[in-house]
């Protein structure tokens, strides 16, 4: 990054700002096809609910120590290239390999196939290419989110930064999000091929992005450190910053609401919205329509209230339209006729209060996507101004711990839901059946299926709002951060360089 003469930092370029945020592509590759995990390995693999929740407790104990553990390393870290950009450079092949073998489990230890002897292969796959996935998704994100916040001070660009971003999640979501939708939602031997494929073929893509970020982006030397900083003494300093704690408290809840969302979508579409594919006589696709359109109305006003009043407005907002959203189309779905239904070739009776619901929900939508890098590195910024120095990985590692655990929260209790409401795979002795089958009746399955996508979100968003309040750096203090950075940055480039 090139100096003024004052020693002040330059703009940065549309082409900096751009190669950053393409690495938000492939988390929205692989969102899409992990968002399906749930349907993949409960719903045609046949992997019991009770198994998914022991798999997921072994996940998440690894899951909470891998972040810690990385983020200290990488903010030890000291080459040429600096602290983050090499962890990138060398793990963005595994951390593709890990994608891929989430979802090539051999067909043949499907509960339909091979019975019940095949379960605990089956649940160990599950383990451990999840744990391979995550260990390398954490390794890549923790360093790519270290960048951001020393790429630039100045909140518009960050905000700039992180709307590319939130836009090129959103083209990556939607470029792979049909495939999951068009094979899981009523899968058969020759559509999990087919989606199969297209995990190997998004994962591959996945590659180009971390190839160019290694080539454009560059870090900012003088704020390394000169010391490595323990790693208890990391910890304690994220707890001490108040900022920091509320951070933990956002990030475990947009987690839930996001896991949640795409978890709960596949299951929503073949059993609230009666397999829209298979109901083409029906009009349910225009009450999605809607919530879409308010989906790209909400960026705006998302941008407008971060610019105009605060990130932590904007945030708040976000959380507040999720939560009300969210009960709203709960409601719809428990009023309807569908908890009586016989078959799920409907569509609920009052299906425009569920519309309106996921309006509401999608108005604010987009405000993670594009402030929680934003918020983050405002943390950030305060904890080096309370200690002198930055450790962006350690926030990163640490700072994430409440989120990782709701990530495991999320995929196990939605199984669990489905199977205590009698939503469970198939009895293997009887092949021609559907891959799953509502035990307690369509009407049971189906509020099984609401409590998980509607309900669910619903909570951590209410919850979110509710601690949200209290969070500590509001317009006027990130103004006064900054000035104050400013003069600490120009002495750290006068010592360093």
């Amino acid at each position: 990054m090139a100096l003024t003469e004052l020693g002040e930092q330059k703009k940065l370029s549309f082409k900096e700002k751009f190669a950053y945020a393409t690495g938000t592509l492939p988390s929205g590759f692989f969102s899409s096809f992990t968002g399906a995990i749930t349907t993949f390995y409960y719903a045609w693999m046949g992997l019991k609910a009770d198994y998914i929740l022991i798999g997921q407790l072994i996940y998440m104990v690894w899951n909470v120590l891998n972040d810690p553990i990385f983020g200290t390393l990488q903010d030890r870290t000291r080459t040429k290239m600096g602290r983050y950009l090499p962890w990138i450079k060398y793990s963005a092949v595994p951390f593709t390999i890990g994608f891929i073998l989430l979802f090539i489990p051999p067909q043949g230890w499907r509960l339909q196939t091979g019975g019940e002897k095949y379960q605990i292969a089956l649940l160990i796959w599950y383990v451990v290419s999840y744990m391979i996935y995550d260990t390398f998704f954490t390794i890549v994100y923790l360093a790519h989110v270290s960048l951001a916040p020393q790429m630039t001070f100045d909140q518009k660009e960050r905000t700039e930064i992180n709307g590319l971003g939130s836009i090129l999640t959103f083209v990556g979501m939607g470029a792979s999000l049909a495939f999951p939708m068009m094979y899981l939602t009523n899968p058969t031997s020759t559509k999990i091929a087919e989606f199969q494929l297209m995990a190997i073929i998004f994962g591959i893509v996945a590659l180009i992005p971390w190839i160019f970020i290694v080539k454009v982006v560059k870090e900012k030397k003088e704020l390394i450190p000169k010391d490595e900083t323990p790693f208890w003494e990391g910890v304690k300093y994220v707890f001490k910053n108040k900022s920091g704690l509320l951070y933990m408290v956002y990030d475990g809840m947009s987690v839930g609401i996001l896991n949640s969302l795409l978890t709960g979508m596949f299951f929503m579409f073949s059993w609230i919205f009666g397999a829209i594919n298979l109901n083409p006589g029906s009009n349910a696709m225009l009450y999605f329509i809607i919530p879409a359109l308010f989906a790209v109305i909400g960026i705006p006003i998302q941008l407008k209230i971060g610019s105009k009043i605060s990130v932590k407005a904007a945030l708040s907002y976000s959380l507040w339209t999720i939560a009300i959203g969210g009960f709203i189309s709960y409601i719809g779905i428990m009023t309807s006729d569908l908890t009586s239904s016989t078959t799920i070739w409907e569509v609920p009776s009052n299906i425009w209060l569920v519309s309106i619901g996921m309006a509401i929900t999608f108005l604010g939508f987009s405000g993670d996507f594009i402030f929680h890098q934003v918020m983050r590195a405002d943390t950030i910024d305060y904890d080096e101004l309370q200690t002198g120095e930055r450790r962006e990985a350690v926030y990163a590692g640490i700072a994430c711990l409440f989120g990782k655990v709701m990530e495991s929260v999320v995929f196990a209790l939605i199984p669990a839901f489905l199977a205590l409401y009698g939503l469970v795979p198939s009895n293997p002795e009887d092949p021609t059946a559907e891959p799953i089958t509502p035990t307690l009746g369509i009407g049971n399955a189906i509020k099984g299926v609401a409590t998980g996508v509607f309900l669910m979100p619903a909570i951590f968003a209410l919850i979110g709002a509710i601690l949200w309040f209290w969070y500590p750096l509001g317009k006027e203090h990130i103004a006064e951060m900054r000035i104050k950075l400013e003069e600490l940055h120009a002495q750290k480039r006068a010592d360093r360089l």
